[in-house]
């Protein structure tokens, strides 16, 4: 289980501090697709980062089982982060000189890791794109562009997946297409997702939802497209 334990987090200082997190405390459970829902500047981005460990300057508490990533050394996180999170962002932060395979496969490269044929030919025919590998990003549609991102996120079998608005960019049907994908490659390959966006429609296709605003947590729970209604914290 991940959780997160008076997690307080403040740029700036004095009358100039901004308060992007306030006393957070909230729990993922290992396996599910979480929605963090809020509004622009609410902190889930924020939160987000700090569980990446991409940020880590913070008060509180950030647990994977028993272990703080708070606490953790730059080389503790560095590591940590490849072995065990994906990253998806709203902007494919695709290479446009490589093809979608060469994309997929560049941070297994750098990090000389051994590629699972069998795993990528199964996550990219899941994703739908293993017909588009020796296509660049320009001869892509923006949905099929956020497909290899995806493909890149998953490929090198990270337990977790962290997903940064990333239907930002996207038409409304490529958007719950795309998702739907996502929650679908999470089943498969048993991960879990933790999602942010301010997309209440796309939110109701998670397991969990959790609300923030204003940097605190304000309800977690079942939406309503899940099991009939979002409870409080």
């Amino acid at each position: 289980m991940i959780q997160i334990k008076d997690l307080n987090k403040t740029y700036g200082e004095g009358t100039n501090a901004v308060h992007a997190l306030r006393n957070c405390n909230v729990e993922f459970e290992y396996g599910k697709f979480t929605a963090i829902i809020g509004t622009s500047g609410s902190g889930k981005s924020t939160l987000l980062h700090l569980m990446g460990g991409l940020d880590t300057k913070a008060e509180g508490e950030i647990f994977y089982d028993d272990e703080d990533i708070l606490r953790y050394s730059d080389a503790q996180l560095a590591k940590f982060r490849r072995k065990n999170i994906g990253f998806v962002f709203q902007f494919f932060n695709l290479v446009p000189e490589l093809t979608a395979k060469e994309n997929i496969f560049l941070p297994m490269m750098i990090d000389k890791v051994k590629v699972d044929e069998e795993y990528f030919d199964k996550l990219t025919e899941k994703l739908g794109i293993s017909e588009r590998l020796t296509h660049y990003p320009s001869q892509l549609s923006g949905g099929q562009q956020q497909r290899v991102a995806i493909a890149r996120a998953l490929a090198a079998k990270p337990s977790i997946i962290l997903a940064d608005e990333p239907t930002g960019n996207l038409d409304s049907k490529t958007s719950m297409d795309v998702i739907a994908l996502l929650k679908l490659t999470g089943k498969e390959f048993a991960q879990t997702i933790v999602m942010i966006t301010h997309n209440e429609e796309i939110a109701t296709m998670a397991d969990q939802m959790i609300r923030i605003e204003d940097g605190r947590i304000f309800s977690a729970g079942v939406p309503d497209g899940a099991n009939g209604g979002e409870k409080d914290a």
